[in-house]
């Protein structure tokens, strides 16, 4: 019996041994993690030989003929931008309009951006297609959300010039007019 008896014992100490090593204690912390995002809204424009495009008016090659417009400079021209939208903003647009200078009499400007190409990530725009530019700030590339398109040539959006005669009685023979075009990345 009095194996008996220390069996037992013996049993309740391992018992208490293997009980106290299961419950370990358990402890917990937490810290905060907390990010500061601010909106951006960044465009440049990146260019392959000159930041200048240059037209001219020629007589045409046959007698009563209408005159041919020809781009003297030939370079690609691209619209690069980043983009983080704020909490009540739902898209940007990039918009386009002449300063500094005005377009010539009876001759119209169009600019046509691609559609976007490129390395970049994010709801990049679409373009607005063939765009006539004047005084008035238009869209020539819509629906940008948060994005960035890559930097430099061949990112973005190119852009595509076009020059159109449209009232030739109000086309005067001069040596050049100079005026600029400007981007501006705007909110919707």
């Amino acid at each position: 019996m009095k194996n008996w008896v220390f069996s037992i014992v013996t049993v309740f100490m391992l018992g208490g041994l293997v009980h106290k090593t299961a419950s370990a204690q358990h402890d917990e912390k937490a810290i905060n993690v907390g990010f500061s995002i601010p909106e951006v809204a960044l465009i440049d424009i990146e260019y392959l030989g000159s930041q200048t495009i240059e037209f001219e008016l020629l007589p045409s090659s046959e007698t009563g003929g209408s005159p041919v417009i020809r781009q003297r400079t030939n370079q690609e021209l691209w619209i690069n931008y980043s983009s983080a939208l704020g909490r009540f903003s739902q898209h940007r647009s990039i918009v386009a309009q002449v300063t500094d200078g005005s377009l010539p009499q009876g001759l119209d400007l169009f600019v046509n951006a691609t559609e976007y190409s490129g390395n970049g990530d994010g709801h990049t725009g679409v373009s607005a297609g063939k765009v006539k530019i004047g005084t008035d700030p238009r869209p020539v590339i819509t629906g940008i959300g948060s994005a960035y398109t890559g930097n430099g040539i061949g990112n973005g959006h190119r852009l595509n010039f076009e020059v159109d005669i449209s009232q030739m009685e109000k086309v005067m023979a001069n040596e050049s007019i100079d005026f600029t075009i400007l981007y501006t990345l705007t909110d919707n």
